[in-house]
């Protein structure tokens, strides 16, 4: 949880990871509701949009194993391309 000060035009700064998680960018527009409970406050993207930034997925996606090169991918990807035909 990071702490933020209210300006004195009652703004706060929202920190730039938890922008980039939820695919907030400068100037997007973005919802504010008061919670159910009346003791918080909500800040939602004003679109729900599925498309986020690749350093969004980058940071959640994690790789157990030995690395693979790119042209292991290439070739996995034709293989099941592949495998997907033969079954049509």
């Amino acid at each position: 949880m990071t702490t933020m000060t209210l300006s004195a035009k009652r703004q706060v700064v929202l920190p730039a990871e938890l922008c980039r998680q939820v695919a907030l960018a400068p100037g997007a527009q973005v919802r504010v509701e008061l919670s159910s409970d009346g003791c918080s406050i909500m800040i939602q993207p004003a679109t729900n949009t599925l498309k986020k930034p690749m350093s969004v997925l980058l940071g959640r996606v994690k790789h157990h194993g030995k690395p693979i090169t790119i042209e292991e991918m290439r070739g996995l990807a034709i293989a099941q391309t592949m495998a997907k035909a033969d079954n049509l």
